[in-house]
């Protein structure tokens, strides 16, 4: 069990030193490539698109404006990942071997190179202040629901990663691909925690029988977890909170499990997890 090829998103902004944080930690602890794709807007493309649609044109100078802009974004990027490397004593730039980390080129638009990239990652990670802009939202989106790869919403410290974690089982089969996604940073916990919102629960999505999960975790050598039930009118709130109560560093959970119609009216526990800014970091599949 091992994470080999991580998909690290960095836009440019002030999350992107806890986002490479991440990224290199996991590097050096699983011998991982990570890839650092930068998501920032592209307002030199924006702008030229524009131009077009009016039947405008953008004057030269304009135009070198924007691709000085863009090429400054880019250096941030890869002033964050240098420094995120070097702190992890991971070695920086495209080439053979790992631990190793590098910044791709910002070409494609964030969703369309996203798709690309994300098809052979084990794992992409964005920082919690990524969440909480618009087009982090569309980006966290699109890599959860339609590219359907495993996401960790880095919060805090990695070291943090070292110590208890927490699931949250509801037996459907986005908390199995979560769990599943999630087998080599479970098995870099001190202690697992399997927590169970009793008021959340639907056997009608998938069994939420905790010895079969717990079966499931000792075949793959990472041992039993404990099991909490919790009670709460919001289950997102109510296993946040309980998750913290166990010092977890990262919560394990399915996203999205009822339409995202029903969840977006009645809001859900998966938005519960992406704004508990001050809670673990999350790991969500769908």
């Amino acid at each position: 069990m091992s994470l080999k090829r991580i998909l690290a998103l960095a836009s440019s902004g002030a999350g992107d030193a806890t986002c490479l944080s991440f990224a290199a930690h996991l590097a050096g602890q699983h011998d991982s490539v990570v890839e650092v794709l930068p998501v920032y807007l592209d307002s030199a493309v924006d702008m030229v698109a524009l131009g077009m649609t009016l039947g405008a044109t953008l004057s030269r100078q304009a135009v070198e404006e924007l691709a000085a802009a863009e090429r400054e974004l880019q250096e941030r990027v890869e002033d964050a990942a240098r420094r995120a490397a070097n702190e992890a004593d991971v070695v920086y730039g495209a080439g053979e071997g790992a631990p190793r980390m590098s910044v791709l080129g910002r070409g494609l638009r964030p969703a369309l190179a996203l798709s690309r990239e994300a098809a052979l990652a084990d794992l992409v990670i964005l920082a919690q202040a990524a969440v909480d802009s618009a087009p982090g939202r569309e980006v966290l989106g699109q890599a959860l629901l339609a590219d359907r790869a495993p996401v960790l919403v880095a919060r805090g410290d990695p070291e943090r990663l070292s110590g208890a974690a927490a699931i949250a089982w509801d037996g459907s089969p986005q908390a199995g691909r979560a769990v599943r996604a999630a087998l080599p940073l479970l098995a870099m916990a001190s202690r697992i925690h399997v927590l169970q919102c009793v008021t959340g629960l639907d056997p009608r999505a998938g069994d939420p029988d905790i010895s079969a999960l717990n079966a499931y975790l000792k075949l793959h050598g990472v041992g039993e977890g404990e099991a909490t039930l919790v009670e709460g009118a919001d289950e997102g709130a109510a296993l946040v909170a309980a998750a913290q109560g166990k010092e977890a560093g990262i919560l394990v959970a399915g996203a999205w499990g009822h339409s995202r119609l029903r969840e977006f009216v009645f809001g859900g526990a998966t938005r519960s997890f992406l704004h508990a800014a001050d809670g673990p970091s999350v790991l969500l599949a769908h």
